[in-house]
């Protein structure tokens, strides 16, 4: 779908019977991809048709979609996706809330882009002491990219645990500081792709993501003084 207008992308209203009439006649989709769909604010609601006829969706990629808030209320219809791509979608302050994370267990391929209001990509809804653990138990591709205002993957007091995940690209992330405030668990990750090299994870994701993060600072403090001097 491209280029559409649509606040939303399920207007249809009626009774429950009606909606099971619907969703029989359109079969489900494993692939959906929507860009330039502006209005939208989300990108559909639970219950709705297509929340039925996306629950065996795979991949996802939703770019351009200038008023997309996040991904929250398609979460639960979202349990099979292995791919989701999200590109310049500049009012997009979180990607999900921690509460429906765990929706998101089977994603192979996380890609984020260009998205400059984005602050995390898994924001605190204030549950720690409920949801103290997030798995994503088949992650092994995630790729954060020219998200200036990133701060952390993950501010909330969580532990995350990547099992799979062996490939972690992180490029013009300035604002970045951790990658989460809890424990982080990646036994398999060995590297992290950045702008100018490949970084090995001495120690863990978060304490390479802070050394560059200080990197990246030195470097800025020492092109200003050079500019000053000038």
């Amino acid at each position: 779908m491209v280029n559409c207008n649509f606040k939303e992308l399920s207007p249809y209203e009626g009774d429950v019977g009606e909606e099971i009439d619907v969703t029989m006649l359109l079969p489900r989709i494993k692939q959906l991809t929507l860009n330039g769909v502006d209005k939208m604010t989300h990108l559909w609601k639970q219950g709705s048709p297509l929340h039925h006829i996306c629950t065996n969706l795979e991949t996802l990629e939703v770019h351009k979609c200038g008023s997309l808030i996040n991904i929250e209320r398609a979460s639960s219809s979202l349990r099979n996706l292995t791919t989701l791509e999200v590109g310049y979608c500049n009012e997009m302050v979180e990607l999900i809330t921690s509460s429906k994370a765990q929706c998101l267990e089977q994603l192979v391929t996380l890609k984020i882009r260009g998205c400059e209001m984005m602050r995390e990509v898994i924001a605190s809804d204030g549950d720690e002491a409920t949801y103290q653990e997030i798995i994503f138990e088949e992650l092994k591709c995630l790729e954060l990219k020219g998200l200036q205002n990133l701060k952390s993957f993950c501010s909330g007091n969580y532990t995350l645990k990547f099992p799979s995940l062996d490939d972690v690209t992180v490029i013009d992330c300035p604002a970045i500081e951790n990658f989460c405030n809890g424990a982080l668990t990646t036994p398999k990750l060995q590297e992290v792709q950045t702008g100018r090299d490949v970084r090995k994870c001495t120690w863990d994701l978060s304490s390479t993501i802070e050394q560059l993060n200080k990197e990246e600072y030195e470097v800025s403090e020492e092109t200003d003084k050079i500019i000053e001097v000038r």
